[in-house]
């Protein structure tokens, strides 16, 4: 498979998480997010989630090009509403 740029595959034998990984560092900030199959329906769509988070991750970086805090933060912030496929959502953890 082809080298893409900014995103990782992660595929271990002993753990439940499959997936891709989408890190950019600016300036010694980083921003980071996983996208697993088993959530996404496939590796594939999994795939294409994590493509569209880095091109809209970096179009920020362009809004901002001197403040890459400021682009984290804003996209931090619309995943925190958006990161989930439709549907799904994290568990609450249950005491």
């Amino acid at each position: 498979m082809k080298t893409i740029r900014n995103i990782t595959r992660f595929t271990y034998e002993f753990t439940s998480f499959q997936g891709w990984r989408v890190t950019l560092c600016r300036n010694q900030v980083h921003f980071t997010r996983y996208f697993s199959d088993k959530q996404y329906g496939g590796e594939q769509a999994a795939l294409e989630a994590a493509l569209a988070t880095r091109n809209h991750v970096l179009a920020c970086l362009r809004q901002h090009p001197g403040d890459p805090e400021k682009a984290f933060e804003i996209c931090r912030g619309e995943q925190q509403q958006t990161c989930y496929p439709r549907g799904l959502r994290p568990r609450k953890n249950v005491l």
